[in-house]
């Protein structure tokens, strides 16, 4: 039987691409902010805070919107007056080569956003050869920005900041992250906490904080993507009540991060195939809330739906497995749509003693203002994101298939984590997931070509194929647990006696002669 499998891998697009068509008219000082890289691990970081929150800014996740990671390579804050097209650009150029300081040249002689480049405020940061490798650092703050305007440049950091209660604020930022011992993490944290005081951002006076919003991003080397929420460390505080200061939020939120690398799983999975169409709710599956860093956000899930969605020309009509799937909901300005990120977690996956593991999926992504869908696995150290794609991928249901190589031998859980576009038509769903120990061959079954009749069924039901034949039928519980095989069957229909079974849910996996495909099968 020929084996494929289709990861659907793409390579990262930052938030702050998509958001050309949102904010491209809003101009916003962005306080203070640092950039950094680690010489020893190849760790690429960025952090900052502003007096402006989610609602200051139509939606996006506040001070988050500068961070700028280029993985492998460095960091960008074009902080002021901030402008997609200024991030663009910058971002262009680090990746055609330029050092930080070449950047600044550039940027400063060719601005191409509204405005002049003494309304700029810039913080770059890179490293060349990665771990082991030479930082480079520059940092530009233009006279038109708005006092206390300042910065401080080292051998591997930029602090820069404007609308400052005093030059005090990147001084002691400079001072706790150099004093800071461990991780870049913790000193980029540090360094917030240096900047932490009523007015930091002179803005936030009346507020009773040094900000309204705080963000703390590491890329580790092995990180795949820099969309926000899929490096090591992607922590974001978008909001916080009057009184209560972000980067206190963001530390406690970093602390949890620290003190729970681990899975979170009630039940183990350890027989094979798994399917769950989400026909009765979610399952064994459950919505994450505890650790996301929407904090003071309202909270953001996947939804259970059967037919169309709300919107027009987004979203699917109708499950691609069963009669019911879920979706995020991306209608609502600031409630689902942009940057909302809904995710699922499963059970946990005891993969030892195999030789091969799939975690599958059918997903629809379909709208103009789609976001990004992605796949993370955790195998007690931490969350990895393997598999992302981003944008419109049509109107119709298409299957990713990962290969868990990597994880065999372990016990993992997984995330289905999807984080919505710029518009209400950014609904995507997925259905029909499963973790088979042979992948589907995509292109030489067609799901359609294989049906149960009847389904739901009482006493038999009859297995029918177009231009293939049966060869093996085992089917399964919803625990994944084998209840029958029959084998050695090669006909093009089959009926299989269910009278046996109990009323409920099974799965069978049928082995055909162009490969093998799971489908669902109801017991009345």
């Amino acid at each position: 039987m020929k084996k494929e499998y289709f990861p659907s891998v793409v390579r990262p697009v930052l938030t702050f691409v998509l958001l050309l068509t949102l904010i491209g008219s809003i101009h916003a000082q962005h306080t203070f902010s640092i950039v950094a890289v680690d010489p020893v691990t190849g760790e690429i970081g960025s952090a900052g805070a502003t007096c402006l929150d989610i609602d200051d800014l139509n939606g996006e996740e506040g001070a988050l919107v500068i961070s700028d990671i280029i993985l492998g390579i460095g960091a960008i804050h074009t902080q002021a007056f901030w402008h997609p097209v200024n991030q663009a650009a910058a971002r262009d150029r680090m990746l055609a080569g330029d050092s930080p300081q070449e950047i600044l040249d550039w940027l400063f002689t060719n601005d191409p956003a509204p405005g002049t480049n003494q309304d700029r405020q810039y913080g770059i940061v890179d490293l060349i050869g990665g771990p082991g490798g030479t930082p480079r650092s520059a940092a530009f703050t233009g006279t038109n920005n708005s006092s206390v305007a300042y910065q401080v440049v080292g051998s591997n950091y930029a602090i820069q900041g404007n609308i400052l209660i005093s030059q005090d604020v990147i001084d002691d930022m400079e001072t706790e992250f150099l004093n800071a011992t461990g991780t870049l993490a913790n000193k980029l944290m540090a360094a917030m906490q240096g900047a932490k005081r009523i007015g930091a951002d002179n803005r936030c006076t009346s507020n009773q904080t040094s900000s309204k919003s705080a963000f703390l991003r590491v890329a580790k080397v092995s990180d795949l993507y820099s969309n926000y929420g899929h490096l090591t460390v992607d922590l974001n505080v978008s909001k916080t009540m009057v009184a209560e200061d972000p980067i206190d939020v963001l530390q406690n939120t970093y602390d949890f991060y620290l003190a729970n690398p681990g899975t979170t799983c009630t039940t183990t999975i350890s027989t094979y195939p798994y399917e769950e169409s989400f026909e009765s709710g979610l399952g064994l599956w459950e919505q994450n809330d505890i650790d996301l860093s929407h904090i003071g956000n309202t909270d953001f899930d996947w939804t259970e739906n059967s037919g169309t969605t709300a919107t027009n020309n987004t979203g699917p009509t109708a499950a691609s497995d069963g009669m019911t799937y879920l979706y995020t909901e991306a209608s609502g300005a600031n409630q689902g749509f942009p940057t909302k990120r809904a995710v699922l977690n499963s059970p946990c996956f005891d993969l030892s003693g195999l030789t091969e593991a799939y975690f599958e999926f059918d997903y629809h992504m379909f709208g103009s203002n789609v976001g990004n869908l992605a796949v993370r696995v955790n195998d007690g150290t931490g969350w990895n994101t393997v598999w992302l794609l981003e944008g419109n991928q049509g109107d119709s249901w298409n299957v990713a298939s990962i290969d868990l190589v990597d994880y065999l031998g372990e016990s993992i859980q997984l995330r289905v984590d999807s984080t919505t576009g710029l518009g209400e038509r950014s609904d995507v769903a997925f259905d029909n997931v499963r973790v088979v120990l042979d992948p589907l061959s995509i292109s030489d079954v067609d799901r359609n070509a294989v049906s149960l009749v009847p389904n739901p069924a009482e006493d038999l039901v009859a297995i029918q194929l177009q231009n293939m034949n049966l060869l093996e039928v085992e089917l399964f519980d919803v625990h994944g647990r084998m209840i029958l095989s029959e084998t050695t069957i090669n006909e093009s229909s089959y009926t299989l006696d269910v009278s046996f079974l109990s009323s409920g849910l099974y799965f069978t996996s049928l082995k055909t002669t162009n490969g093998t495909v799971v489908k669902r099968l109801i017991k009345q």
